[in-house]
């Protein structure tokens, strides 16, 4: 192999690694984005970690809200607000970002809690 074959694979191995580095610190500060907007807006009423009970009885804990949905689904109803049998639940809407940050965040959780 010469020199300069070499130093060009060489500068496409880095392209990819610094790629991945670059990739894995967006998707975490979208999960950490998606983190502090539901303990903002749902964490009065629901649990947002990974573990834990929600502070309202009746709220089930955010963990479980995205196995119930089709992606797609869970996609629309956070942008459109969520509609609840429960009366005091506010309805919020979130941006395109938002969700997808919620997603994110939702996803996480998902992931983690399988064994």
């Amino acid at each position: 192999m010469t020199p300069r074959i070499a130093c060009r694979l060489l500068i496409a191995g880095l392209l990819v690694c610094s790629s991945m580095v670059a990739s894995a610190a967006t998707s975490s500060q979208l999960r950490s984005k998606g983190k502090a907007l539901l303990e903002e807006k749902c964490g009065r009423c629901h649990a947002i970690g990974a573990v834990g009970q929600s502070p309202l009885k009746e709220a089930p804990p955010m963990r479980t809200i995205y196995p119930r949905f089709l992606p797609r689904e869970l996609q629309a109803e956070l942008r459109e607000g969520m509609v609840s049998r429960h009366r005091a639940m506010p309805q919020i809407e979130f941006s395109d970002e938002d969700t997808d940050a919620i997603l994110a965040y939702l996803y996480a959780l998902a992931v983690k809690k399988k064994p």
